[in-house]
């Protein structure tokens, strides 16, 4: 019951603070104005600019990080790895890098290639490729998934700076995939992102029991009739599918798949049917609460959101590296 009142109340505030957050920016509005205007009740330029430009930034952000929260819970059941989430284990590098590319086939090679299609294909290769490089016996050590995550972003990243600086030779593009923004995001990026992380959380909630069970270990997950295989190319493909559009809209946004999981697993425990749409909630409003911060901290500069998920989950990936957790299971 502690629990289920827990869940209200997250669901709540999250709802609250996310139209309170709107209210803030270099245009501000009162909670009733936002309100009305959600209603249709208020119209003209303020209306305009909230409907057009506020609140699709809301939505598209709350998203973002409701998918790769999500997508992080997934990974770090799967591989039994509580440092894993796509920004970690290089999905979201190698997203990156497809992007990019594809802005670069068009500026140089004058070919239009799909920039959702290629970010997709460089994410699932660069998962797969921490996964081969990392893997030991059938076994997937904590500290060689984290170094292999590391290899591989940097190797994708450097690519990036490549192919951004001898396409452009303009270094502050980089920023923009690098760090991630919000900045620019429309209503099509919103019904671009809805069906992916959908699909993603319908996913996951089929297989979660099998996830939980691989969570025991891969042994234990055998003899109960569960390939694990199997469950990490699915959980594999349908992150990579997620992270792909999520770079592709905002660029690199690290860290929200790290440590949104392990604050749900602290309030709601791991084996709890609560946990994952608390999970995809506290995502969405923590990477809104970021972006309020990146856009209204140092007015009319905006600082890139990537920037703002890094101060927070950096001191907390130090402290899960060091944590007794990780220690004992690498």
């Amino acid at each position: 019951m502690k629990r289920i009142l827990l869940f209200i109340a997250i669901t709540t505030v999250s709802l609250i603070g996310m139209l309170w957050l709107s209210t803030f920016g270099t245009v501000k509005y009162s909670m009733n104005e936002v309100l009305l205007m959600l209603l249709g009740s208020n119209s003209g330029s303020r209306s305009n600019i909230y409907m057009n430009l506020r609140l699709p930034r809301l939505i598209v952000g709350f998203l973002i990080g409701s998918g790769l929260a999500v997508g992080g819970n997934g990974l770090q059941l799967t591989l039994k790895n509580p440092l894993a989430d796509p920004y970690i284990i290089g999905i979201s590098a190698g997203a990156s890098f497809g992007a990019v590319f594809s802005l670069f086939m068009k500026e140089v090679g004058k070919m239009t290639l799909s920039m959702d299609l290629l970010a997709f294909v460089f994410a699932v290769l660069s998962a797969f490729l921490t996964y081969a490089i990392s893997r030991r016996g059938g076994r997937i050590p904590i500290t060689t998934l984290v170094l292999s995550g590391v290899i591989v972003s940097s190797l994708f990243n450097a690519a990036v700076t490549l192919l951004v600086v001898f396409a452009w030779r303009n270094v502050i593009t980089l920023h923009f995939w690098s760090l991630g923004s919000l900045s620019g995001v429309t209503w099509d990026d919103a019904l671009k992102l809805i069906p992916a992380i959908s699909l993603q959380y319908a996913i996951f909630s089929i297989i979660r029991r099998k996830m939980l069970i691989m969570a025991a270990g891969e042994d234990h997950a055998i003899t109960v009739g569960i390939n694990p295989e199997r469950i990490k190319f699915i959980v594999f493909f349908t992150v990579s599918i997620v992270s792909a559009i999520a770079v592709s809209t905002a660029g690199l946004i690290g860290f929200v798949g790290l440590i949104i999981p392990h604050m749900v697993r602290l309030a709601f425990g791991t084996d709890n049917r609560l946990n994952l749409p608390a999970t995809a909630l506290l995502g969405g409003l923590f990477l809104i609460v970021c972006d309020t911060f990146a856009r209204t901290l140092f007015q009319p500069t905006e600082l890139p959101i990537g920037a703002v998920t890094a101060l927070v989950g950096a001191p907390v990936f130090i402290y899960l590296l060091r944590s007794r957790e990780v220690t004992g299971n690498g």
